[in-house]
This record gives C-alpha cells, structure tokens and sequence, in this order.
C-alpha cells in the first residue's frame, strides 16, 4: 500500500485510566475514521492509529492501493491538482484529529503537539514543484516516480504512463506565482512551530505497569475495526 501522509501528536497531560483510555481511544478513531470518509475522495483507504498514555501521543497513518488513489486523482482533472487536493484533504484530517484529540483535555492548558508527514503523495507534490521550477526534468522525475509506485504498479498498469504525461506536460512556474504546496509546507511548519512550548516542561513518568498502548484500525473501508491494547 501507498503511504498517504500521517500525523504525529503529544499532549501533556495526566495518566488515565486503562477503561477510560481505551474508550478514549476507540472513540478518537471513530471520530477520525468519520470525518475521513467525508472529506477524503478515493474510494479506499486502511487507518491506523496508535496511542499511548503516561501524556497522550497519538500516531496516525492513512494508506491506499494504487487503484484507489489513481481514481481518486482522476476526478480532479489532472496528476498535479489531483495530487495537491488529496494531500490538503489529508491535512485537513490531521487537523481535526488534532482538535479532537485535544477536547477531553479542555481544561488543561497543555497545547497539542503537532507534526504532520505528507507520504509518498507529498513526495510526489514535490516533484511535480521541482519540474515546474525547471529544477529537474520529467525524465529524471520520473525515475524518482518509480521508486515511490514502482513495486505497485501492477495494481493500476495505466497510473505510471499518464503519470509521465503528466510530468512531460507540466508548465512552467511564472516566477511571481505561488504553489499551493508551498503555501501547506509553510502552514505545517508554522504549526509545528506555534504549538511548541517555549519551554518544555518534563514529561510525567507514570507508575511502573500502568501504561498502555491502544492500537486502533481498519485495513479497508468495507474490512471490520480492531482494537488491541497493549500493557508496556
């Protein structure tokens, strides 16, 4: 499967207890899992998420197949901004986690942590800038292409050659212009950036035997949600 983009969070916050973190948990997914399946255009997709305590850190992780997200690109007219509009709808799902995530906790002033990583479609973005700034070639890019989609190409055989056309016919940026990319790796950045204290305080170490792992995931949209608690 193709990495997607993904999200990782820490909040400060107390301990909780194994009952009311793993509804915590469950409930984070299922919340997650819902606003994906409104905003994210491909028809398929596998969520992960991982969360432990002692702090709240949440790891979240979307993937799809080939197949999915070429069909999930062509209803955006072109490689570029079919590839631009799934990463800002990834990002959007980062967000709103994030927010989420974050709301039991109101009361306390801990602030969310914030790192996004954009996958293999934000590689791809990066090409589609890099050719456009006439920074590679199409040839060269895709050569970079195929070791990110290579080993799945099989899965959708049409998704490399109209990838290729894509790449040969990408205009060149005006200099005065602004890429949408550019404007989402600053945004993220930013973010990072703002949500990070000035000064961390320590993180508390919570008692021996009472920390926890809640995995939490769906391997496709029609495959059953699994739930797995870990004691670490």
């Amino acid at each position: 499967m193709i990495d997607l983009g993904g999200t990782d969070l820490y909040i400060d916050v107390p301990s909780l207890p194994r009952q009311e973190f793993e509804r915590y948990s469950t409930n984070l997914f299922d919340e997650w899992e819902s606003y994906i399946g409104k905003v994210l255009k491909i028809p398929d997709y596998a969520l992960v998420l991982e969360i432990e305590e002692g702090s709240i850190k949440v790891n979240a992780k979307i993937s799809a197949y080939l197949y999915a997200i070429y069909i999930g690109i062509g209803q955006y007219g072109s490689f570029m901004s079919g590839t631009q509009t799934i990463q800002g709808q990834i990002s959007s799902a980062s967000d709103y986690l994030a927010t989420h995530a974050a709301a039991p906790f109101s009361n306390s002033k801990a602030k969310p942590q914030i790192k996004k990583h954009s996958g293999s479609l934000g590689q791809l973005n990066r090409l589609f800038a890099k050719v456009q700034q006439g920074k590679i070639t199409a040839e060269q890019a895709m050569i970079e292409a195929e070791k990110l989609f290579g080993e799945e190409e099989d899965s959708e055989p049409n998704f490399m050659s109209e990838l290729k056309s894509s790449f040969e016919n990408t205009p060149p940026l005006a200099k005065q212009l602004k890429l949408p990319l550019s404007e989402v790796e600053t945004e993220i950045f930013q973010q990072t950036i703002n949500n990070k204290p000035r000064t961390p305080s320590p993180k508390p170490e919570p008692p021996i035997g009472q920390q926890f792992r809640v995995m939490v995931w769906r391997e496709s949209k029609n495959k059953k949600r699994n739930v797995r608690v870990i004691e670490l």
